[in-house]
């Protein structure tokens, strides 16, 4: 008789290669160990070794499935002996969930209608056995968090998901290609952006935050502060052409790595060097030589633009926010001491006064 797999059976897996090629060798050497274990008539557990009985041509010794918990026995058997990544447990807990949620209820109702109050479910924290998520991670011996991310893989990327569970893919690469995904998605639409539509003659304040590039690639387990965004090389800035009034006032970010080479951009662009602002951010973030917590930001003029900032520190004090962004009390300074028309140069989003240009502007 040949049996077909329980659907609780399909959560993990299946071996292939070397280590199915072993199995097979070592049942086919020592026999069969471990019965195949069988749920309402089909495989609940064993179906490596149900299939490797059938290419080695030894009968499978199969023991019928007696206990409450069906879901939990096939789990705890498979993530004992399974070498699994965090990852592909995971997506493993992801398979589970709605069985370990269906026994749940099963047991609640069933306590209820005894009249008793209903006692903690096994594997279920804090008594609450809504929390499929948490009991499922802690059964498999995974965080919540990669539950949580292995669902929205599921619904979102499906063929990424299977990839995962097949071992071949990890969390930290579906993050590493998203974000080249949206890194190339953000350089078809620069093509499509064009200066001369967005940016309407000449200003006499001028923000800009260029792309600076930076060395290495992207990892969410080690360079975490590479960009999430098209960067662009020192020669590639300095192409730029600010639309600037006779009498102007620009402001320059730069990173702490390429403010040597920001002096010099000043230069080419027309402007004269007047002073540096710098950024002091409340809790430090990456880096590689000091863990950087300063932002620079070079002031310098064409002309001889209205300029009110003698009663303005060359110190802000502010939160960070996103990648890059830009603290709102920076724009304050700016909007005191500035006078004319106002440019921000790849803004992040849309600003009563202002003028901006950039990809990723927002509402």
């Amino acid at each position: 008789m040949k049996y077909e797999y329980h659907e609780l059976a399909n959560g993990f897996p299946l071996i292939e290669g070397e280590e199915y090629e072993s199995l097979k060798q070592d049942i086919k050497q020592n026999g069969l160990k471990l019965p195949v274990y069988l749920y309402e008539g089909k495989i609940l557990d064993g179906r490596n070794r149900y299939r490797a009985c059938l290419d080695v041509g030894i009968e499978p010794r199969f023991e019928e499935y007696k206990g409450t918990s069906p879901t939990s026995f096939v789990i705890s058997l498979n993530e004992k002996r399974r070498h699994l990544t965090p990852s592909q447990r995971a997506t493993v807990a992801v398979f589970y969930l709605p069985f370990l949620e269906k026994e749940a209820l099963k047991r609640k109702t069933a306590t209820l209608n005894k009249g008793e109050l209903a006692p903690l479910a096994q594997f279920c924290p804090n008594g609450e056995i809504g929390k499929a998520t948490e009991k499922a991670g802690k059964i498999l011996n995974v965080s919540p968090r990669y539950v949580q991310e292995a669902k929205k893989l599921q619904k979102e990327r499906p063929e990424l998901f299977e990839e995962v569970k097949k071992g071949t893919m990890d969390f930290s690469d579906i993050k590493k290609l998203e974000r080249k995904e949206k890194i190339e998605r953000q350089k078809e639409e620069i093509k499509n952006l064009e200066p001369e539509k967005k940016m309407r003659g000449v200003y006499d304040v001028v923000v800009i935050d260029p792309p600076w590039g930076m060395e290495g690639d992207y990892s969410p387990d080690g360079r975490r502060g590479i960009p999430p965004y098209p960067t662009m090389t020192y020669e590639q800035i300095e192409k730029i052409k600010i639309p600037s009034s006779e009498n102007c006032v620009l402001w320059l970010w730069v990173k702490n790595k390429d403010v040597h080479e920001a002096y010099h951009l000043l230069e080419l662009w027309g402007f004269a060097y007047k002073n540096i602002m710098t950024w002091g951010k409340q809790h430090y973030g990456l880096g590689d030589w000091l863990r950087n917590q300063t932002e620079h930001c070079l002031l310098a003029v064409k002309g001889k633009p209205l300029f009110t900032g003698g009663s303005s520190s060359t110190l802000l004090l502010a939160d960070r926010g996103g990648h890059s962004v830009k603290p709102e009390e920076f724009y304050k300074l700016v909007e005191k001491t500035c006078h004319g028309r106002k440019l921000d140069y790849f803004a992040r989003k849309k600003r009563e006064g202002w003028d901006v240009y950039g990809d990723e502007v927002k509402e």
